[in-house]
C-alpha cells in the first residue's frame, strides 16, 4: 500500500510529459502548416511570373520576326529572359 502513492505520482508525471509533448507537437504542426501556406503562395506568385515572362519571350520572338531586329540583340534578350525563367524554376524547386 505504501507504493501506491508513488505509482500514482509516477503515472501523473508521465501524463504531464505526454500532455506537454502533445502541445509541443501541435504547435510544431501548426507552424509547419503556416510555412506550407507561405510556400504555396510563393509558388503561385512565381508561377504567375514565369507565365508572364514566357509571354514576354514569345512577344519578343514575334517582334523580332516582324521588325527585323538585329539577330544578335534579339538572341541576347531571349537568353536573358530564359535565365530569369530558370531562376524562377530554381526558386520553385526549393
Amino acid at each position: 500500500m505504501e507504493m501506491l502513492p508513488l505509482i500514482v505520482e509516477g503515472i501523473e508525471n508521465k501524463i504531464k510529459k505526454i500532455v506537454f509533448r502533445t502541445q509541443q507537437l501541435s504547435k510544431e504542426n501548426q507552424d509547419l502548416k503556416n510555412e506550407r501556406s507561405l510556400q504555396e503562395e510563393k509558388i503561385r506568385q512565381l508561377t504567375a511570373k514565369i507565365l508572364e515572362m514566357e509571354d514576354q519571350m514569345n512577344k519578343l520572338k514575334v517582334s523580332k520576326v516582324l521588325t527585323g531586329k538585329d539577330n544578335l540583340q534579339a538572341r541576347h534578350q531571349i537568353n536573358e529572359l530564359l535565365r530569369e525563367i530558370e531562376k524562377c524554376y530554381v526558386l520553385l524547386n526549393r
